[in-house]
């Protein structure tokens, strides 16, 4: 098939910094080697000709937005929002470009941003919405004001969802929360595909930072709705029971209703730790997964989740995870046996837990019941549930 993506992140750009990316990328790689032809169209920053990716065509439009008139009428209160509906009609115009040129089997939209809402509208071609994550909730958990803009935003979001027939979501949590809020009722589930997709591992910062450390070990944004605030707040009760104990923080720093910066957060509360804190910037996989590999423990404490793909990598490299109920981990995660769960929000419940996991005599055993766990989200499984789900959408249309 002839199979084309419309995403506002791709691997291929420098500022993402999601797992929508990632995700994209695995599925598309996937699809690539099974002789289907993939073409991704994505958001960049470089304005430049059509490409070549590992096998993936990859077609850029760029944020050159013309509106200043209408963010003048508004009084910027929709500035977002007119943006996201500019670059919406660029993806449609590259898309029908490409179309034109020869038709495309199926494609399947991001809800992220409402990217495919025009071409929804305006084009004919069978499609699909794949939701990664439900903004509303997002965005209360974020600890975002509840403006005009992002209530827009929201609002053509959940229009883009229901132009579609045809839905999904990578987690059960996730559906559930798009059909309770949105009232949708056509959402599937179909799993993120997991594999270690690079064995051209380089060492270099695990080897300048970590090498003959014990740690424990946070990745991804530091934000409100990944429980970064939660596990900043909980570690000098860890750090003062296990003298042994590094915390690694890696990831993309931000600013949050609570700080300006949450590694400056994280420094405050543990002043006297400040030395085993260990604060590493978002880094590509070759990079980070020696980080991962070397860590004894791994704590993601989201408040909301969809599936995430750190919980997958973590697990795919044999690393016990303490994860959140509610946040989509207990979807992956049986307590004691393939990882360990706590109550979402909870400090002195993950302080407890992390410090009872620190000591838990069968932690490797573990590790390795999390890794074949994902064996079950292996491209094998995952990519023939799509394929068959776009078996379907093809005969719907």
């Amino acid at each position: 098939m002839r199979i084309g993506f419309l995403t506002p992140e791709f691997v291929t750009e420098n500022y993402f910094s999601g797992g929508l990316a990632h995700y994209l990328y695995r599925v598309s790689r996937s699809l690539v080697s099974l002789g289907h032809e993939v073409h991704v169209i994505t958001l960049s920053e470089i304005d430049c000709a059509d490409f070549e990716y590992d096998g993936i065509h990859v077609h850029r439009i760029t944020r050159e937005v013309k509106g200043g008139w209408l963010n003048r009428l508004t009084r910027n209160k929709v500035r977002a929002t007119i943006t996201c509906l500019a670059l919406s009609y660029r993806f449609y115009g590259k898309l029908k470009r490409l179309h034109r040129q020869v038709p495309f089997d199926i494609v399947q939209y991001s809800n992220y941003n409402f990217c495919g809402l025009f071409a929804s509208l305006l084009l004919s071609v069978p499609s699909m919405v794949r939701i990664s994550s439900y903004s509303p909730v997002w965005h209360q958990k974020l600890g975002a004001k509840p403006t005009l803009d992002a209530r827009m935003i929201e609002l053509l979001e959940r229009l883009q969802l229901r132009l579609s027939r045809h839905v999904y979501a990578p987690s059960y949590t996730l559906k559930h929360m798009v059909e309770e809020g949105a009232n949708i009722t056509n959402v599937e589930v179909i799993r993120t595909p997991c594999y270690v997709e690079t064995t051209n591992l380089d060492s270099s910062v695990y080897d300048t930072y970590l090498n003959n450390k014990t740690y424990l070990l946070f990745f991804g944004r530091f934000q409100l709705h990944k429980g970064f605030h939660i596990l900043a707040q909980a570690l000098p009760q860890v750090l003062n029971a296990h003298p042994d104990c590094t915390a690694v923080l890696v990831g993309l720093d931000l600013e949050t209703p609570l700080a300006s910066s949450m590694k400056e957060y994280a420094l405050s509360l543990c002043e006297k730790h400040e030395e085993r804190l260990v604060f590493i910037s978002q880094i590509p996989h070759t990079q980070l997964y020696p980080i991962i590999k070397g860590a004894r423990l791994v704590v993601l404490p989201s408040l909301i989740d969809n599936f995430p793909n750190t919980c997958l990598e973590a697990m795919a490299l044999a690393k016990p995870v303490v994860g959140t109920r509610g946040a989509s981990f207990e979807e992956l995660i049986v307590e004691g046996k393939t990882g360990f769960l706590v109550p979402a929000g909870e400090v002195d419940a993950l302080a407890d837990k992390i410090n009872e996991v620190w000591i838990h005599p069968r932690l490797g055993e573990i590790g390795q019941e999390a890794r074949r766990r994902v064996q079950d989200f292996s491209p094998e499984h995952t990519i023939q549930r799509l394929l068959d789900y776009s078996d379907t959408v093809l005969q719907g249309n």
